[in-house]
């Protein structure tokens, strides 16, 4: 399984959101964090953390979200993944 944090504009509207977490959810992603990181003009960027069982599901990924209208996704990297120390 692999985690991604994907950097996303979208139209700062009702329900662009949602469509935007419907795509990550039809290719099996599963949205662990959101990050709203501005909002101006009519625009927003949101950055998702989300967990791909395949990562050879990233460009279906990406394909899937700039279906939804007014949207792009401006980057993607793999997420670095921190373990909690137990003894902490």
């Amino acid at each position: 399984m692999g985690r991604y944090v994907l950097r996303i504009w979208l139209p700062d509207r009702p329900g662009a959101l949602g469509q935007v977490a419907s795509r990550i959810g039809a290719v099996g992603g599963d949205i662990v964090a959101i990050d709203i990181l501005d909002r101006a003009e009519g625009r927003a960027v949101d950055e998702f953390v989300v967990e791909l069982g395949d990562g050879d599901l990233v460009d279906l990924l990406v394909t899937e979200i700039h279906e939804v209208d007014g949207v792009s996704v401006d980057d993607v990297s793999q997420a670095e993944i921190q373990v909690a120390n137990p003894e902490d």
